[in-house]
């Protein structure tokens, strides 16, 4: 009987397999840094430093701009008496203007005896209404039963051979 030698495995191959490992490591690493939970106003408050997002309707009587940055409320959906003060030290978004709703990512500063904290945002991201919403949020509906679509063939608009107006 005779035996036939076993096969090594290349040192390229071994090298490939551990650049690969490597790899995958490194980007779930980088993946699990990069995930930044939402959060709500009382958890953010208790996340010791850590970067969170909140969000939440903004109440626009409470914008304020300075020279240390923009101030503005983000009040709490599921109690609209709770709010958040939020610091934002960059320049005010282009949009941020027609806002409804603000998610702020950052971290929670506890305040000093006696007085509120504040939500640092390093980052916004502004929501505004949809052009296709009615001034009361709700939905526009256009076509079917309820928005009745213009007759093209009774003339109601111009066709190709029939420019007249």
């Amino acid at each position: 009987m005779t035996t036939e030698p076993k096969a090594a495995i290349k040192p390229a191959a071994i090298l490939a397999l551990v650049l690969i490992v490597s790899a995958l490591a490194f980007g779930a690493k980088a993946f699990v840094t990069n995930l930044t939970p939402y959060l709500t106003f009382d958890d953010a408050r208790k996340s010791r430093g850590g970067v969170v997002q909140i969000m939440g309707p903004l109440d626009k009587a409470s914008v304020k701009s300075s020279a240390s940055g923009l101030t503005f409320d983000i009040v709490e959906k599921t109690n609209p008496q709770e709010r958040m003060t939020v610091l934002f030290k960059q320049s005010k978004p282009a949009n941020f203007n027609l806002a409804i709703e603000v998610t702020a990512i950052g971290r929670y500063k506890p305040g000093m005896a006696g007085t509120r904290g504040v939500f640092e945002a390093d980052k916004l991201l502004v929501k505004c209404p949809s052009k296709y919403q009615g001034q009361d949020g709700e939905t526009k509906e256009y076509g079917g039963e309820s928005g009745a679509s213009p007759d093209y063939n009774a003339g109601q608009y111009p066709s190709a051979g029939n420019t007249a107006l």
